[in-house]
């Protein structure tokens, strides 16, 4: 007896294989649904017909001889008979079936099985299962689904809320690179007409969100000028003591460091002050922030530059802790450079913010590509912008934080790299 095994996606396709591949003389021995999920059928060749010995030697139970003395037994075992009444029917209705078997021709048997709905539907028990589970995920899915639209629809709803002119100045607003809370508010604010002037009354009602130390020209007293490494601490002093220096001399001015931490850090303030002609004097853990300062309290400017270190660094708290404790005549001044992510200013802000900032300066506007990142958080936080620094030059690229120079040049900026952007991608 030859013997071959089939599957198949179902119990159809895995019999319609076995009459093809095989022919009318095959026939099933078993049948099994595989852990991949597939009917695996088992046929044979050259099948003699024979039945399991456990069918075929099976006696059938013969009822007891009835007597007199035995009924009332008898009438016990009749009722034992008639609990077993199921099950025995179950073992004589396989017995019968496995007899139709036997005696239908070979080459009858395939059709029989793909016909017999008693053969098919229990064969197809495991299916009905899995197909019941498949429909209780396929119900899941298509709530998830309308759930997901019902979000679409409301944001096209919330969207679709902007009437043209609304919907223009928020886009013009997003490319500055502010953030969404801040358009918001503008748009809330602002009544827009539909006429050429509403951009300008946007920007100007941006510009008064701005806050901005109002001061004179000069700057006067103790300064120390924090934040994190690489922002323009250092080039920041040297452009305010340059201009302090033409216009009052060497002797008024005096430089501070309190950066000892890297290697030759004061070296560059040490070169600016023998440039100027002005001393620098470095505070380390022999010498105190507040004395140094009393030292030199008849100077009109004493600049002190911090070390800069990320949030993360633990000796920061070293740094804050000095200028917790210094003089309450020390302003401190927070450095943000404009290049830097929203995410990453607001982080910065929040960590110095514990040494109650004066203001802050807006550094390398000149490499940004987009300044609404900085004044978004400026506005957000209400940190005062005391200077604006846009270049390396010394003492030119600096000035005086001015709210509508801000704006303007974060318009200007935006337009530029837009117009860099798109001869980058269309060409020119």
């Amino acid at each position: 007896m030859q013997i071959r095994r089939f599957r198949a996606a179902d119990m159809r396709q895995a019999i319609r294989k076995v009459r093809d591949a095989v022919g009318p003389d095959a026939v099933i021995l078993s049948n099994q649904r595989l852990a991949s999920g597939e009917i695996e059928i088992v046929a044979a060749l050259d099948y003699d017909g024979s039945m399991p010995s456990n069918y075929s030697s099976q006696p059938k139970p013969e009822p007891p001889p009835v007597t007199a003395k035995t009924a009332p037994q008898q009438s016990y075992q009749e009722r034992i008979e008639q609990a077993k009444q199921p099950e025995i029917s179950q073992v004589n209705h396989q017995a019968d079936l496995a007899q139709k078997m036997s005696s239908v021709p070979a080459n009858k048997y395939v059709s029989m099985v793909d016909e017999d709905p008693v053969i098919e539907e229990s064969l197809s028990i495991k299916q009905q299962e899995e197909s019941a589970q498949l429909k209780e995920m396929e119900a899941e899915l298509q709530k998830v689904k309308e759930l997901l639209e019902q979000q679409r629809k409301l944001g096209d709803t919330k969207k679709n809320d902007l009437d043209p002119a609304q919907a223009k100045v928020k886009e013009r607003l997003t490319s500055l690179g502010l953030s969404s809370s801040i358009v918001s508010g503008i748009l809330d604010d602002v009544e827009l007409l539909g006429r050429e002037d509403d951009w300008n009354r946007v920007l100007s009602h941006l510009a008064e969100h701005i806050p901005v130390k109002k001061q004179g020209s000069e700057m006067h007293g103790c300064y120390a000028f924090m934040g994190p490494t690489g922002v323009g601490k250092t080039t920041t002093i040297g452009k305010i003591a340059a201009q302090h220096v033409l216009k009052h001399g060497s002797d008024s001015v005096v430089l501070v460091t309190t950066d000892t931490y890297r290697i030759a850090a004061h070296e560059q303030l040490r070169t600016f002050g023998r440039i100027l002609n002005v001393p620098v004097v470095v505070v380390n853990e022999y010498s105190d922030l507040n004395e140094v300062l009393d030292k030199y309290s008849n100077f009109s400017l004493v600049l002190v530059d911090t070390a800069g270190m990320n949030p993360r660094d633990r000796n920061l708290e070293r740094q804050l802790l000095m200028m917790k404790r210094a003089h309450s005549d020390l302003k401190k001044l927070l450095v943000l450079p404009c290049t830097s992510q929203r995410q990453v200013l607001k982080t910065v802000v929040d960590v110095y913010a514990q040494v109650q900032l004066d203001g802050c300066v807006l550094s390398k506007l000149d490499e940004s590509a987009s300044l609404g990142e900085a004044v978004s958080v400026v506005i957000e936080e209400r940190l005062p912008v005391v200077y604006i620094a846009d270049g390396q030059r010394i003492p030119d690229d600096i000035q005086p934080a001015r709210a509508h120079n801000i704006i303007s040049r974060a318009v200007y900026t935006a337009e530029q790299y837009s117009h860099i952007y798109s001869s980058l991608k269309y060409g020119s």
